[in-house]
């Protein structure tokens, strides 16, 4: 999978992916790219913890907060689909934190 993204004023402006995998894996990607533009980094950064925490602990989800995303929050109770569901965040979590505005600037 690899990822595109235009950052621009601490703001992801654009992004998008390309890439195959099981649908797990690409829904949940397109998911997190709608999610995601137009958000601040600070905002992002927040949207990854509490996503990786629904599918990761099963936290309850904020249906306000993710969107269409919570309706992967079954994928917690199948521990071997973890993975794809977080393989597109955890890329962008990379990404942020390898440009020079990176995720500790905002805390």
């Amino acid at each position: 999978m690899i990822l595109y993204m235009l950052l621009q004023d601490d703001c992801i402006q654009d992004i998008k992916f390309e890439g195959s995998g099981c649908s797990i894996s690409m829904a949940s990607c397109s998911m997190m790219t709608e999610l995601v533009k137009r958000k601040s980094v600070r905002e992002v950064s927040q949207l990854l913890e509490q996503f990786t925490s629904m599918i990761k602990e099963g936290a309850e989800p904020d249906e306000d907060v993710l969107e269409d995303a919570v309706s992967l929050s079954g994928v917690h109770k199948l521990r071997g689909r973890h993975n794809c569901a977080l393989m597109g965040w955890q890329a962008l979590q990379k990404s942020l934190e390898q440009h020079p505005v990176t995720l500790e600037n905002h805390n």
